[in-house]
């Protein structure tokens, strides 16, 4: 059984963001992102950046930067990038921020499946949705200062169950000082999402 990062992202939430300022050059000027980009989209009411590896999309009122390899480096820049814009531009009314991770698990036959479906008889939901072939998951929400956890279950094919974790933080009324706090605890988020998702699953029988 493995647990791999399927994805990493910060979605930053704002009333006036201003996509027409995203431009490589800007990026480049600002510290935020100095690779050149292999596609880029420039509007005053969107754009896209994409370089080999992050992905930037921006409208008025949403920010996702992705993180395109899953090594620590890149989420620590990926951190660096999301404190470094609101840093640039701390005037903008930020809203909320999304510090955001998949995970896939992949079940070897006659492992455990996650503690959490456990608590469904699938023979009970086979009873219920007669002549369906039933695969289930769950939504768990787990509230801890300063941060409402939602994480989404699911499975995917016969032996692979993927993990959405959303770690939003409300941010009206908090300084710009805090939000960079926020952003910076992002590879502490990412190590708890991994502790999380390992901590759904055990070898052999119980």
């Amino acid at each position: 059984m493995e647990a791999k990062l399927r994805r990493a992202d910060i979605v930053i939430i704002a009333s006036a963001h201003n996509p027409s300022i995203i431009a490589p050059q800007w990026l480049k000027d600002n510290s935020l992102i100095s690779e050149e980009p292999r596609h880029f989209v420039h509007t005053p009411d969107f754009s896209l950046f994409e370089s080999e590896s992050f992905s930037l999309v921006v409208d008025h009122q949403r920010l996702q930067i992705i993180a395109k390899k899953q090594d620590r480096g890149s989420l620590r820049s990926l951190a660096g990038i999301a404190s470094n814009y609101v840093k640039i531009l701390p005037h903008i009314p930020y809203r909320a921020v999304g510090l955001n991770f998949v995970w896939s698990i992949e079940i070897d036959e006659g492992e455990r499946l996650p503690k959490i479906v456990l608590n469904i008889n699938k023979s009970d939901l086979m009873s219920v949705f007669e002549s369906h072939e039933v695969d289930y998951g769950g939504i768990i929400y787990a509230r801890k200062e300063p941060y409402m956890l939602k994480l989404v279950i699911e499975p995917q094919g016969k032996n692979t169950i993927v993990h959405n974790f959303n770690y939003h933080h409300e941010l009206r009324g908090i300084s710009v000082e805090d939000i960079i706090r926020l952003m910076d605890s992002f590879l502490t988020r990412y190590e708890d999402s991994s502790r999380i998702v390992k901590g759904l699953y055990w070898r052999g029988e119980k």
